[in-house]
């Protein structure tokens, strides 16, 4: 999911209390963010280090810098591996990416090569660097056939054949250059294959208003048509819709978040749409008394039940380092859990495993001895049984780029990736089993 950069919680140095210690079979005390317990190998997890091409220019004395929310975004299950979709840092703007997986989905190369641009002769301010390539979009949405959707501002099919076509152009104002910050603008932030039916979910900032909105396609992106979403409350709320969730021709999204997402008051509203016909028609709802700092950044379903995850602050802190679980069973009606068990980590990525479990994907900035150094944050993965307790933690370790995405690959493997390293689990039939 993206967000407008203007609107991302800020990371701030403060001090975290008592240490988390994880016991046999995952049992966890709430507390720190280190990498202490159970690895992520004991979930069947195997790691690997340096296996994903980094996203950003770099040099002899330089190991290159990508930006929160920045780099690999998205896998995208292709073949016997996936497509990551993403932005490269190409050291004057953030360009579209492709990553192409490995034979075995162990390393994931950027495809085509970044090129270097000779611009010695070009003012600086007037400087692009390598343009990037690959299938563009901010989402990558598989199609059935073979092909692949890129949606961002504009719609492009990628045929099996790997020829790419351009489709409709989303009818928003997007603002191309980043650091004007109070200009018209809009975000992809989700997109989905229900049935023969596309729909694209963002939001769109007019007059320094954000809104949500919901585009549809009946012809696979040819065209596109906007949905109306009802409003709450007799207004539409200001958070662009941050995902979808899909069950058959039921469709939930979530508002990205809550009303106190970045002021962090004690409590706030966090919105919610329902579709039982495929996203023809919906209904809103709203969810209360949300903790500080609440976002919504995956929504999915799982043995009978909704579940939207995300993050939200500890009490007295400025940045999302907690776990956020609201559970549905119908999708109108949706009931906090309590995530003390689970330690902590914002959830920011999310799937559902071969045996039809929740694995999520989350992290927590570390404590700084120096406020100016580089934020280290400490990742873990959780794995469900499908009701809202019994979660199953292993770390991922901490470093400065933490696993950003998570998929299911053909074969049943999980795999989870971020801008430098990727873990694959096990087979299906070699996992561990999941009781205690």
């Amino acid at each position: 999911m993206r967000t407008r950069g203007g609107r991302l919680a800020v990371v701030a140095s403060l001090a975290v209390s008592a240490a988390l210690v994880l016991g046999g079979c995952g049992t966890i005390r709430a507390g720190d963010t280190d990498a202490s317990g159970p690895s992520a190998a004991e979930l069947g997890f195997k790691e690997y280090a340096g296996a994903v091409d980094y996203p950003s220019v770099t040099g002899p004395h330089d190991k290159g810098y990508v930006a929160p929310r920045e780099g690999l975004r998205q896998l995208v299950p292709l073949g016997n591996c996936v497509l990551g979709e993403g932005t490269f840092a190409n050291g004057y703007r953030y360009v579209n990416v492709n990553w192409a997986g490995s034979h075995g989905c162990t390393r994931l190369s950027i495809t085509p090569k970044p090129g270097a641009a000779d611009e010695s002769d070009v003012p600086y301010s007037m400087r692009s660097g390598w343009l990037g390539g690959g299938l563009p979009g901010a989402v990558v949405v598989p199609w059935g056939d073979g092909s692949l959707i890129g949606v961002g501002a504009t719609l492009t099919r990628r045929g099996p054949d790997g020829e790419q076509v351009r489709l409709a152009t989303l009818p928003l104002t997007f603002n191309s250059r980043p650091e004007q910050e109070t200009a018209d603008d809009a975000t992809v932030n989700t997109a989905v294959k229900v049935g023969s039916l596309l729909l694209i979910g963002g939001g769109q900032t007019v007059d320094q208003v954000e809104s949500p909105y919901v585009f549809a396609s009946d012809d696979a992106g040819k065209t596109v048509r906007r949905v109306s979403l009802p409003p709450i409350d007799g207004r539409q709320p200001s958070t662009p819709v941050g995902d979808f969730g899909v069950n058959g021709r039921e469709v939930v999204a979530f508002g990205a978040a809550a009303t106190n997402a970045y002021d962090f008051h004690s409590t706030g509203t966090i919105p919610f749409w329902r579709s039982a016909d495929g996203g023809a028609h919906w209904t809103s709802g709203h969810i209360t008394g949300t903790p500080p700092g609440t976002q919504v950044h995956r929504v999915l379903h799982v043995s009978g039940r909704w579940f939207a995850v995300g993050g939200h602050a500890k009490a007295g802190a400025f940045y999302d380092s907690l776990p956020l679980v609201l559970t549905s069973r119908d999708g109108n009606h949706w009931t906090r859990t309590d995530t003390s068990p689970m330690g902590t980590g914002e959830i920011t990525a999310a799937t559902v495993d071969s045996a039809g479990h929740p694995v999520l994907v989350g992290s927590a900035p570390r404590p700084k001895t120096n406020p100016n150094t580089r934020t280290v944050l400490c990742s873990s993965v959780w794995v469900g049984n499908g009701t809202t307790k019994g979660w199953k933690r292993g770390s991922l370790g901490c470093g400065e780029d933490p696993p950003s995405a998570a998929v299911t690959l053909k074969d049943g493997r999980v795999l989870i990736a971020g801008n430098r390293d990727l873990w694959l689990s096990r087979s299906p039939a070699a996992r561990p089993g999941h009781g205690s």
